[in-house]
């Protein structure tokens, strides 16, 4: 049996490996059938095939040929068979709606995932832009 942070760390780089080769279908099934999403500019995605569709809609779009690339992987485990990851992430190759391209992005998405028999799924997911000149943390 793996160590359970390297369990939950192995889903959270598969949502990038999903999220690369643009394979929507294998991106939902990261997700618990009741997961909930907030993406970036507050949509909130109710459901896997919710956020299965929802993705599947802008990678035949705006991020057709984007990559996303994570850093920082950070995993605690707050109650048994609980855990709340968080990454940094980079975004590139993504267009605008009129197909014009755009700069890299920089985030953070926050994972809630939940172990169950067949492992762990996520069970809610924010992601956040960061917004690049804004104080970190308090001085």
């Amino acid at each position: 049996m793996s160590d359970p942070i390297t369990e939950v760390t192995q889903v959270v780089r598969a949502f990038a490996d999903c999220w690369n080769r643009h394979d929507m279908h294998a991106f939902g099934e990261l997700f618990d059938p009741n997961a909930e999403f907030v993406n970036v500019v507050g949509l909130w995605w109710k459901g896997r095939e919710e956020i299965r569709k929802a993705h599947e809609l802008t990678h035949a779009t705006l991020f057709k040929h984007s990559r996303l690339t994570l850093s920082d992987v950070a995993v605690r485990f707050p109650a048994d068979g609980i855990a709340i990851s968080r990454v940094r992430w980079i975004l590139e190759g993504h267009v605008s709606p009129e197909g014009a391209p755009l700069p890299a992005r920089k985030g953070i998405l926050l994972n809630l995932l939940s172990r169950g028999p067949a492992g762990w799924s996520i069970i809610d997911s924010q992601n956040t832009d960061v917004i690049e000149g804004q104080l970190s943390r308090p001085q």
